[in-house]
């Protein structure tokens, strides 16, 4: 039987647990702000990126295999090997920094010289902490995230399972609500980055940059280092 058997009252409730999931900082509004600087489409790429792992996800769960995402044979090495990769990304945003100095610098002569505010954010280059597609960052960065599945298989699986209840219909209808509010707060952060990064001078861009580094590395450390713990209680 549906927990919610009211379909209205069952979106208003996906939509209300997925903006609080949404607002969440983590690795994923972190790499939004970072591409977000030099690309105004990056957060709407990042989010078709999630939902390249997001869609999956959720069938997997509709078809049973819920607790699958919960096994320790499973979220253990994707802690490890997640944690790992987000804190290569976050070295590699830090290894950036004097790229994206130089190349603010350039663009300031360039503006002075008669070109628009516009050219004093960098652009993608040899100074790019990303040097692949935001589309390839939000796959990796969901998929490297062991508590993505965990909230999948718990929380996400008790609203999947009642959308299954009231027909596969609300299931289609709930996904796409869900990611619809995902693209919306994602596309909405990178937009606001790249529109706002003119009015920033060369330590505020730098600033914003280091602080996306140090909330990639944190969470790098933060998955490997529970990972590890789980792996010592089995």
């Amino acid at each position: 039987m549906a927990f919610i058997d009211n379909v209205l009252v069952f979106l208003g409730t996906v939509a209300i647990v997925t903006t609080t999931g949404a607002l969440m900082p983590g690795p994923v509004t972190a790499v939004v702000m970072a591409k977000g600087l030099k690309d105004k489409w990056a957060g709407l790429h990042i989010a078709l990126g999630h939902g390249v792992v997001e869609f999956p996800t959720i069938a997997v769960i509709a078809l049973g295999f819920y607790s699958f995402l919960t096994n320790p044979w499973v979220t253990i090495p994707i802690g490890l090997l997640g944690g790992a990769l987000l804190i290569i990304m976050g070295l590699s945003m830090l290894l950036s920094r004097k790229g994206a100095i130089s190349s603010i610098r350039e663009a300031k002569k360039k503006s002075k010289s008669g070109g628009t505010g516009a050219e004093a954010a960098p652009k993608c280059g040899k100074d790019d902490p990303f040097p692949y597609h935001p589309l390839v960052v939000g796959v990796l960065t969901t998929a490297s995230n062991p508590y993505y599945f965990i909230w999948w298989a718990t929380l996400g699986a008790v609203l999947v399972l009642n959308a299954l209840e009231l027909g596969l219909a609300i299931l289609i209808v709930m996904s796409i609500l869900h990611f619809s509010f995902d693209l919306g707060w994602l596309s909405f952060l990178g937009f606001a980055a790249n529109k706002s990064n003119k009015f920033w001078d060369r330590r505020a861009y730098v600033a914003v940059l280091m602080l996306c580094a140090v909330i990639m590395l944190a969470f790098g450390a933060w998955f490997m280092g529970s990972a590890a713990l789980s792996a010592a209680h089995l």
